[in-house]
């Protein structure tokens, strides 16, 4: 027999209904219990009373004394009787020799509003009372009247009538009603429960029916928190897996997207750099003959001649600098890891950078009490990398600011953290600022943060970027221990999401 899951939607609604039919044999037993006692109860005391209302007519007949006064002995008066409403001893015409009320004697029986006298003596009239709420019971008992010595005596009859309550059927319709009202409570809890099952089953079908919708129209970051075990809940974790999978998918898409781009670009750039390296190598040296052969002899001139070939000499250099980023971009990228303390090679950086920093006044901080592992990198690729960073960071501060450099292990790696005080970065620049050839920056390539990337992407490692505009810049360097082959769609923070995101 296959094993039956009590999570199960299947397994709670018979569930509810094993119980409804249990909590209903249950409750109508009892009710039937309770019932019968009350009647077998109730028919003990009328027969009780029934027997005591006879002898107490019987022996009226006898003596002196009156019904009424008997029934007091026994205690059954009219005032206080369950069931007897009247004892009476009627004559053959059918007026009213005794009474347990004092005030029917020497009445007429038609006066007591019990019927009519020959209604009540008839024996077979009491099937005919069952829509009354009495019953009327009589019987008769034969007795001689006084006779003359020309006549023999003739038959008289004197008659016992109880008038009894008929509190039986009274009984029995709220007992039925008992029964039915408890059967109905069973049902309504039982209904109640289904709803209540029924309800909880719907409202998280009609949020996962929203979450199709949101994915049909693009969305593929939602997703549904499970808190079920039956079969609903395995199909939000279901569809939490197809919306994983079509994220993941998507972001491949765009990643392939990115890398064909950049590889079209990458070897259009590299062309037109490589065409352009050996023209600038021959305007330099053009520059340094003409400087050094047609200098004017005056100390003026001579000054500004030089001050004009330097500044293009600087421009040849700037042009340089941009033809090497592109052949650089454009190159497959090959790494020669050797053992590195990160703390040392940017220390080594930022002192390069000192002079820069106390021109725009900014101050600069570095992180010289974590430990931290040696790891393996290139090293002239990771100088390129926060060479890029804190040259980034310096030109977002030219009104001055602070600037630190903070380390954590983490992951089987180390994380670094960039921090300026700088402009910020615009929101809706966050998810551009990586790619190839895009800057804000009047002078810039659009290379330094992608080739930033390229290079920690290279080793294995994530990088991320939070930003507040008018507050600072934080990037997040995560590198491994040691270089590793780049997993597509995850990084060393546990996630999917892109590279950059905005700070909160």
């Amino acid at each position: 027999m296959a094993f039956i899951d009590l999570y199960s939607f299947r397994a709670r609604i018979a569930l509810v209904l094993i119980l409804t039919l249990v909590a209903a044999t249950g409750v109508l037993f009892l009710l039937n219990q309770w019932a019968e006692k009350t009647i077998v109860d109730k028919v003990e005391d009328q027969r009780a009373e029934f027997a005591k209302a006879i002898n107490v007519a019987q022996r009226s007949l006898t003596s002196k004394e009156y019904v009424r006064e008997f029934l007091k002995e026994e205690k059954i008066q009219d005032d206080n009787a369950s069931y007897i409403k009247r004892v009476l001893v009627a004559g053959d015409d059918g007026t009213i020799l005794d009474s347990s009320n004092q005030d029917d004697i020497d009445k007429p029986f038609n006066s007591l509003g019990f019927g009519s006298f020959e209604q009540a003596i008839d024996l077979l009239n009491v099937m005919s009372q069952k829509n009354l709420p009495y019953k009327v019971y009589t019987f008769p008992i034969e007795t001689q009247a006084r006779s003359n010595t020309t006549n023999p005596p003739a038959k008289q009859y004197t008659y016992i009538i109880i008038i009894f309550s008929d509190d039986l059927t009274e009984q029995l319709k709220h007992t039925s009603f008992g029964r039915l009202l408890g059967t109905g409570g069973v049902l309504v809890v039982s209904l109640i429960a289904s709803l209540f099952l029924i309800f909880g089953f719907i409202k998280p079908l009609a949020e996962l029916v929203k979450a199709a919708r949101r994915v049909a129209e693009g969305d593929f970051e939602i997703n549904l928190p499970v808190r079920r075990q039956d079969e609903l809940g395995q199909l939000i974790k279901v569809f939490n897996e197809m919306v994983k999978g079509l994220r993941e998918r998507r972001e491949l898409e765009l990643r392939l997207h990115r890398a064909e781009q950049s590889a079209i670009v990458g070897r259009l750039a590299s062309g037109i750099a490589h065409e352009i390296k050996n023209p600038l190598n021959y305007i330099s040296l053009t520059i340094d003959y003409l400087r050094s052969k047609f200098a004017p002899t005056e100390e003026s001139a001579r000054e500004k001649f030089v001050d004009k070939m330097d500044g293009i000499k600087d421009e040849i250099k700037r042009l340089d600098h941009l033809t090497r980023n592109f052949l650089s971009y454009g190159r497959p990228l090959h790494l020669n890891p050797k053992p590195i303390n990160l703390r040392e090679l940017i220390e080594g950086i930022l002192t390069l950078t000192t002079e820069q920093a106390e021109q725009q006044s900014i101050k600069m901080a570095l992180d010289k009490t974590t430990d931290l592992p040696v790891i393996e990198a290139d090293l002239e690729r990771l100088k390129s990398c926060f060479s890029n960073l804190i040259l980034n960071a310096q030109q977002a501060m030219p009104n001055g600011g602070e600037l630190s450099i903070n380390f954590q292990p983490y992951n089987k790696g180390v994380e670094v953290f960039v921090t300026d005080t700088g402009t910020g970065i615009e929101p809706e620049n966050l998810e551009k600022i990586f790619e190839p050839y895009f800057s804000t920056k009047e002078t810039g390539t659009g290379l330094g943060l992608a080739l930033v990337k390229r290079i920690v992407e290279g080793h294995g490692g994530r990088l991320q970027v939070e930003s507040v505009v008018n507050k600072g810049t934080t990037f997040r360097v995560w590198l491994p221990l040691q270089p590793t082959e780049v997993l597509e769609g995850a990084n060393a923070y546990g996630n999917d999401k892109l590279e950059s995101s905005p700070a909160i």
